[in-house]
């Protein structure tokens, strides 16, 4: 789960489930090459603004939905950086946080790590599996 993998329907199911949400991999992008959480222009606008980093704006996002947030970093300053989305009890406000819902969508997990024969890449869908064992 990440700003432009927000999930909404599965979040849906696991509120009504009472099953809590973990966003695992919320700044999504390079190690795939993706860049679509703090490369997103939206999430650059409000960190502007309220004088915080864009990965401060989509962890505090994603902290706002009521879900955890799973980070790791060796980088001390990161982990700092990490942690600033609790510092001085500051919030997105009600119309920030619209306009992150608002952010397309976008798929940035590769499907044959999960053994479907399809990638998606960026919004683009291969019909080639990338993965040659793959009977289907």
């Amino acid at each position: 789960m990440h700003a432009a993998m927000q999930e909404k329907k599965l979040r849906e199911l696991c509120k009504k489930k009472g099953i809590h949400v973990s966003a695992y991999s919320p700044l999504r992008g390079a190690q795939w090459g993706f860049d679509v959480v703090l490369g997103n222009k939206l999430l650059k606008e409000i960190a502007q603004k309220k004088e915080k980093s864009v990965t401060q704006i989509a962890l505090r996002w994603i902290y706002e939905q009521g879900a955890s947030v799973i980070m790791k970093s060796f980088n001390k300053e990161r982990l700092k950086e990490n942690f600033g989305i609790f510092d001085n009890n500051w919030k997105l406000t009600e119309e920030e946080s619209k306009e992150i819902e608002s952010i397309p969508q976008v798929r940035t997990a590769p499907g044959f790590e999960f053994g479907i024969d399809w990638r998606i890449v960026g919004r683009k869908i291969l019909k080639e599996s990338p993965n040659p064992s793959s009977t289907r």
